[in-house]
């Protein structure tokens, strides 16, 4: 009977020290930035139309600096026209996202909320749509365009 706790002991004591190194071989990959598989770096013209609470006419650049496999981060400057009372409203702020399928773009903007935004991308365009979250609870949303500037 000891005999077969010591051998149930040195097991959970293998898989415990096996455990640990896959671990520790983790933390030992690279972090340094990886070939883009995406290439959207640059300057893109955005456009769109918030639809909820209030209609408001979107646009502004998208400027994307850095990328890495299927990853990017840049920033969203834009100007948001209030439809009913024409009162314009400056926003800028980090973006950050990726590839999240075959040709489906998924990016955050971080602007007066963050702005989830998720899109197809066709050739130098991406659309789709994008929603927000205010922390009083008050939800935004909308439709998006982004197109590739010439270089």
């Amino acid at each position: 009977m000891r005999i077969a706790t010591t051998c149930r002991m040195s097991a959970a004591t293998r898989v415990l020290v096996l455990g640990i190194a896959l671990l520790a071989s983790a933390c030992l990959q690279s972090t340094a930035p990886q070939p883009s598989v995406l290439q959207l770096s640059g300057s893109w013209k955005y456009t769109g139309l918030q639809t909820a609470p209030v209609r408001a006419t979107l646009t502004g650049t998208l400027a994307i600096s850095r990328e890495s496999g299927t990853s990017f981060q840049g920033r969203l400057d834009l100007s948001s026209t209030n439809e009913q009372t024409g009162v314009p409203l400056v926003l800028g702020g980090l973006v950050s996202g990726s590839e999240s399928g075959t040709a489906v773009i998924d990016f955050d903007a971080d602007l007066d909320v963050v702005r989830r935004h998720v899109g197809q991308i066709v050739a130098d365009t991406i659309t789709g749509t994008w929603i927000g979250s205010a922390p009083d609870g008050t939800m935004s949303s909308g439709t998006f365009r982004v197109e590739r500037e010439p270089r």
